[in-house]
Formats: structure tokens, sequence, C-alpha cells
């Protein structure tokens, strides 16, 4: 297919998060590529969080048809949508790699389609990354029953499990998080990878992080489509979106676990140092994390019918992973 045989594209993608920080940048590397491979005729130029509309917005402006594409997490759907988090992330499930097996093999990509096809979107996976850390703490704990009273910067269904468990959640904005942190204001925050933390300074405020990161094991990120927008791409053109998402995914993947060695070492350095979660507080938030799932499938069948794909994937994939793969400590 030569470039002249490729039709013209020039579409507007606001963004639900900042593409400054490794991981959630998926979306500049795909249209970089895209570009380069339509040889200009496809291009997709990327608006920041508030540049275009706020960021919790783009789903909605993607549906309406306002703009013709935007990158977000499917997670701030859930209001509208109970299993649009699930395709962001699942507590205990799926790790990243577990994701994307689950995601292109077994059945994933068919519900994501399938569920946002009421919406007139046609979402494409465009990013994935691996565990965030648990928390950010200003002072030292010893197990998760002293997070009871805490005030807690957590969202999604880590903060439905934790509000179990006693704790204060709190949704304030990644932007506020620094300085909710410094004040007092919350005494704990949970905010992505350990780079990220990084970059927004934590170590100098927060001198204690939680590991592993059982809410989050692993996060993905979406190229939305308006429907109608997507139906009037030739194959060809649909394609190359789809081949420079794939592409986007597995970079974003290998950067981010390839910063992350480099940003502990950077962190402990600073004079923070890690909170092991023990196999009984572990068991005790996988206990709590299947009562928030379950509750969730009783209010919703489409949420059902997510949760039970993945966690079917995830218990198989399990036997497999146990025995495949040598133990972390070698």
């Amino acid at each position: 297919m030569s470039s002249q045989e490729i039709e013209r594209v020039r579409w507007q993608v606001p963004t639900g998060a900042p593409t400054t920080v490794p991981g959630l940048d998926a979306i500049v590397h795909a249209s970089k590529w895209l570009s380069e491979i339509s040889n200009g005729h496809v291009t997709l130029r990327t608006y920041e969080p508030g540049e275009l509309i706020p960021g919790f917005e783009v789903s909605s402006a993607v549906e309406k048809g306002t703009y013709p594409a935007g990158f977000t997490y499917t997670a701030y759907d859930q209001g509208s949508m109970p299993e649009a988090s699930l395709f962001s992330y699942i507590p205990f499930y799926l790790g990243p790699i577990d994701y994307i097996a689950w995601h292109y093999s077994g059945g994933g990509e068919e519900l994501l389609v399938d569920a946002y096809s009421k919406r007139n979107i046609h979402p494409i996976l465009c990013g994935v990354t691996g565990p965030q850390l648990g928390g950010w703490f200003t002072s030292p704990v010893s197990s998760i029953e002293d997070l009871k009273d805490l005030n807690f910067r957590i969202a999604g269904f880590g903060a439905d499990v934790l509000s179990e468990l006693g704790v204060n959640v709190s949704s304030i904005s990644a932007a506020e998080t620094y300085q909710a942190l410094e004040r007092g204001v919350v005494d704990a925050a949970k905010l992505g990878q350990p780079l990220v933390g990084l970059k927004f300074g934590f170590p100098e405020i927060a001198r204690y992080y939680m590991v592993p990161d059982w809410a989050q094991p692993s996060t993905a990120t979406h190229l939305m489509i308006n429907k109608g927008k997507w139906n009037e791409l030739a194959v060809p053109t649909r394609r190359l979106i789809e081949m420079s998402c794939k592409a986007a995914t597995l970079y974003t993947l290998s950067e981010t676990e390839f910063l992350q060695g480099k940003a502990i070492k950077a962190i402990n350095e600073a004079g923070a140092s890690p909170i092991q979660l023990s196999e009984n507080d572990l068991t005790k938030l996988k206990e709590i994390t299947d009562q928030v799932l379950s509750k969730n499938s009783e209010n919703s069948a489409a949420f059902a019918r997510v949760l039970r794909s993945q966690v079917e994937f995830s218990e198989s994939y399990k036997k497999w992973s146990q025995q495949g793969y040598l133990p972390n400590k070698y």
C-alpha cells in the first residue's frame, strides 16, 4: 500500500492524564509512529488535560462527537458504566502480562468493544504499565490494622476496600496531592508507579512507601474513537491505528519497567523506606476485595460478565505462572 492510497486524517485528541509522565505517554508514541508510517497522512494531535477539555470529560466528548478521538482511562467512566474500571485495572487478579494476554487472546478486546458500543465509541487498548506503589506514608505503619482512621488519598476499588477497614479515603486530585501530604491534610496517598512519586517529590515529605500494590497490579489506557468516525475510515487506516497502539502498548510496558528499578534506587537514596505487606495482610485485603467485586457484580450484569472473564483467565493463568516462572528470589 503506497502513501497515496492512505486517506488523510487530521484529528484533535484530548487526553485524560498528563502525557509528560512515562507510562501515560503511549498515545504520544503511537501518534508519532502513525504519522511516520502513513507519510504524514494520518495525524493525531494530542492535547494535555485542560487544554481543550477537563481530563475526566474525554469519553463524553468523544461519544458526542465533539472530538473525533481521545486518550484516557476507562476507569473515569465508572459512574455511567460500572464495568469500565475493570478495563483499566482489577485488584489482585491481572498483572501487565496477564492483562495483555487476557485482552488480545482471552476475549477482553471483544468485551471492551461491546461495552463501549452503547456509548458510540470504538475503544483501542493503547498502553499498559505494571504495578504502582501501594501508597506513600508520612508515618510508618506495621500492618493494615494501622490504616484505620488514617486519611488516605486513593481512588477506585482500592478506596472501596480500604473504606471497609475504617480508612478515611479522599479523592484529592493528583496536582494537589503533594501539598495535601505536606500540610497533613492526608496521611497517605496512592499515586502511580515509583517514578511518578519521585517526580512529584514525595520522598521529601512521605518517608515510607507500601509494597506490593494489590489494588492496581497493572493499569491500561485506551484510545477512544467516535464510532461514526471509526466507521468512516478505510480498513487500511484502521489497521495502521491499531498497529500503532499495539506497538505503543509494548513500548510503554518495556519503558516503564526499565525505569522503575532506577526510580526505587533513587527513592531509597532520598531516605524513603518500604513498608512490606505481610501474607496475612494480603490475604485479608484479597478477601475484602472479592467482597467488593461481588457486590458490584450483584448490581450490574455487565460488570459481572467482564469480571467473570478476567477471574477465570487469571485463575487458569496462575497455574502456569506459578509453575513455569522462577520465584523472584532467583
